[in-house]
């Protein structure tokens, strides 16, 4: 990393998310819950559901396994189960968020908990962007065809403070 004409070393992980765009939501959906898991054991998941005003999720919803050796396999709506656990109220906005999911994959026998780090991590950005959002670090433990597992990962849930409308 560079920061004026010092160069500072860095070693570690890092996250790149591509947002290739975020139009209005089709007519009905208010917005989306957006999972991205990395697992000790090398696999990673990358599920979104899409939500309508009544809470229900989208045919549209779906998902991804990337193996360790980084092939994908594509996951449907009905290949995927949540329940929320837990939830957070903000204090700053009002919003009631999920800060708390059971989340399974039944067909390849996977079963996780994903849970926040810490709750207040709701992005306030409505002047700017039109959205009030909670993007944050996730834990995450559970099964993995049998076998424990934990890892980390990033949660990003729009439409909660108010319908997902960017720029509205």
């Amino acid at each position: 990393v560079q920061v004026g004409d010092a160069r500072l070393p860095v070693t570690g992980e890092s996250w790149m998310d591509h947002e290739f765009g975020s139009t209005d939501l089709a007519e009905g959906l208010v917005g989306w819950d957006w999972f991205s898991l990395q697992l000790a054991n090398g696999q990673e998941i990358m599920a979104y559901w899409l939500r309508d005003a009544d809470g229900g999720f989208s045919p549209a919803s779906s998902g991804t396994v990337v193996n360790r050796e980084g092939l994908s396999r594509p996951l449907t709506r009905q290949d995927m189960e949540v329940t929320v656990e837990k939830y957070w109220t903000s204090p700053k906005s009002g919003a009631r968020y999920p800060s708390q999911w059971r989340f399974s994959i039944p067909s390849q026998d996977i079963a996780l908990l994903v849970s926040p780090r810490m709750a207040d991590q709701e992005l306030m950005t409505a002047h700017s962007t039109g959205v009030t959002y909670w993007e944050g670090a996730v834990d995450v433990t559970g099964t993995w065809q049998g076998r424990p597992v934990d890892g980390r990962g990033y949660v990003e849930l729009t439409g909660y403070a108010m319908p997902y409308r960017p720029g509205s």
